[in-house]
C-alpha cells in the first residue's frame, strides 16, 4: 500500500450493502429513479439516478482505487491475494462514492447548492456524461477570447 490512506481503505462492509445504502439515500434525498449497470462478473460498476428532470451517472473506478492502494506490488502476505485485493478495491470504491454522494446531497438539501452545481460533471444524456463530452471535445466553455 502506498503512503496515501484512502478514506474507507480498511472497510469490511460488502459493496452490495454500500450500494443498497446509496440507493436508499438517493430515495430519501428525492431521486425518482435509480438504475445499476453490471460487469460480466455481476459486480455493479455504475449507478445512474434521476433528480428532478436531470439524470446522473456515477461510475466506480475500482482500478483507480486498486492502483492507489496496491500500486504494482505483486507480493502477497498471509490472507492477502489478488482476489482479496480486487474485492477490497471494489468495497473501498463504493464506500468512497457513498460518502462523497452523501456530502453532495446534503449540500443540495440544505439549500447550499443546486443539484447541477455539485453533480454537473455526472449529468447524463443517455449516452455519456457531461465530463465525458468535455473529455471527447477538449472543452465546453470558452474562457475569454479565442
Amino acid at each position: 500500500m502506498t503512503d496515501l490512506k484512502l478514506k474507507n481503505y480498511s472497510t469490511s462492509v460488502p459493496a452490495e450493502r454500500t450500494i443498497s445504502e446509496i440507493e436508499k439515500m438517493l430515495a430519501q434525498f428525492g431521486a425518482t429513479a435509480v438504475m445499476k449497470e453490471y460487469m460480466s462478473g455481476g459486480e455493479v460498476y455504475l449507478l445512474a439516478f434521476k433528480i428532478g428532470e436531470r439524470s446522473y451517472k456515477l461510475p466506480a473506478n475500482v482500478k483507480g482505487v486498486h492502483q492507489v492502494m496496491y500500486g504494482d506490488k505483486k507480493r502477497y502476505h498471509g490472507r492477502d491475494s489478488m482476489k482479496h485485493r480486487e474485492q477490497q478495491s471494489y468495497r473501498v470504491a463504493w464506500r468512497i462514492i457513498k460518502d462523497w454522494l452523501h456530502a453532495q446531497l446534503s449540500l443540495i438539501s440544505s439549500g447550499q447548492a443546486e443539484p447541477e452545481q455539485v453533480l454537473f460533471p455526472y449529468a447524463y444524456d443517455g449516452k455519456r456524461t457531461l465530463y465525458q463530452a468535455w473529455k471527447d471535445n477538449g472543452k465546453l466553455l470558452s474562457m475569454g477570447k479565442e
